[in-house]
């Protein structure tokens, strides 16, 4: 069980400028090879003098997110799912690690599709695939 704060940022400035604020709440369970996590948020504004850079962030990516990690024969396999049900709007992704390729390097794979890739396009549909390698594990 986690809590606390979050704040995201791109690190950019107007008018590209993508920030936020929330209070969360995690849960998760294991048994054997599964884990499978639940967070829930709120979005906080700061102060008198905060700047909104994206007010409907929450239509798009929503207030909870689960993620699915399943382990078979040294590979993993990850999913996560993120919206908002009023709106119709958020993402999946699914990721594939590999069994070591070469010492503690691994293959990976993943697919996203939908909303919130980056900060700078929350609000843009799309779907992307990456390929690269990892030095471990990924969650």
């Amino acid at each position: 069980l986690n809590f606390g704060y979050n704040h995201q940022s791109n690190g950019r400035a107007d008018p590209i400028s993508r920030s936020w604020d929330r209070l969360f709440v995690e849960a998760g369970i294991e048994r054997d090879n599964f884990v499978l996590l639940g967070r829930a948020w709120t979005r906080i504004e700061l102060g008198d003098d905060y700047e909104d850079d994206n007010p409907d962030i929450t239509d798009y990516y929503g207030y909870t997110e689960f993620n699915a990690l399943y382990r078979w024969r040294e590979q993993s396999f990850t999913l996560m799912a993120r919206g908002n049900l009023s709106t119709g709007k958020g993402a999946a992704q699914f990721g594939w690690t590999s069994r070591p390729l070469l010492g503690p390097i691994r293959g990976y794979v993943q697919v996203f599709s939908g909303y919130g890739e980056s900060m700078i396009d929350y609000d843009w549909n799309q779907t992307t695939i990456g390929v690269g390698v990892t030095l471990n594990e990924r969650f």
